[in-house]
């Protein structure tokens, strides 16, 4: 009876870190705060970018349309950069 209590503990201790460790490999990683103010910080400066090539889209119109259109797909495929 003995053996069979230490393996019973043996296996939902395993268990039990099986899950542990799983939760922590599946758990939404928590951005710091310095984090949540680079990205604005990020994004205004783009927003930025944005509307200068929109008010000198007469100098170079090519480059002001590419680099506008290059802003919109990023931001409405929500990736990096946006």
């Amino acid at each position: 009876m003995p053996t069979f209590t230490v393996l019973l503990l043996v296996f939902v201790g395993g268990a039990i870190a099986v899950a542990f460790w799983l939760g922590r490999m599946t758990a939404p990683v928590t951005a710091d705060p310095r984090s949540a103010a680079e990205i604005a910080e990020r994004d205004a400066f783009i927003e930025q970018l944005r509307e200068l090539a929109w008010q000198h889209r007469d100098v170079s119109p090519e480059l002001s349309t590419i680099v506008i259109d290059e802003i919109t797909q990023r931001h409405r495929r929500g990736l990096p950069g946006s």
